[in-house]
């Protein structure tokens, strides 16, 4: 099983993704993007058009026509998604997680400082932790 990275304390969650994608892009990685909330995926997907005015970080649907050549990928659906960063966006646990997460090299959970947010990441540490899965917590307090 995969180690997880729990970023905590982000300002704004989807802001946050998409310096995690710009710097998952720049390392010449590729990333998949899972929520099981497909107006989150969208309005993601409207911030990484917007978000450096000065590249472009191409991004598609996973089963796009164009996902074998793009280097990230969004998907409500985890079975959908490959690739060697795993940024997952979603207050729940993705179905057959444990299945799923092996696919991937790495594994960030990006949580914001909502309070509903906060509560809903303790329990999917807790149901990672109880796993056995290796965890490790970054602040990422200004």
């Amino acid at each position: 099983m995969q180690k997880i990275d729990f970023h905590f304390n982000v300002p704004n969650r989807l802001q946050y993704a998409c310096l995690v994608a710009r710097t998952v892009y720049r390392r010449g990685l590729t990333l998949a993007v899972w929520t099981a909330d497909e107006k989150r995926l969208r309005h993601f997907d409207s911030l990484l058009w917007q978000f450096d005015p000065l590249s472009f970080l191409p991004h598609v649907r996973a089963g796009s026509a164009q996902a074998e050549q793009t280097p990230i990928l969004l998907s409500s659906d985890l079975s959908a998604l490959k690739g060697d960063v795993l940024l997952l966006l979603d207050d729940a646990l993705p179905p057959e997680w444990e299945k799923h997460f092996d696919s991937f090299t790495r594994i960030i959970d990006v949580v914001s400082t909502e309070p509903a947010e906060l509560e809903a990441s303790r329990n999917r540490y807790r149901a990672y932790k109880q796993a056995g899965v290796e965890l490790a917590a970054y602040d990422r307090r200004s």
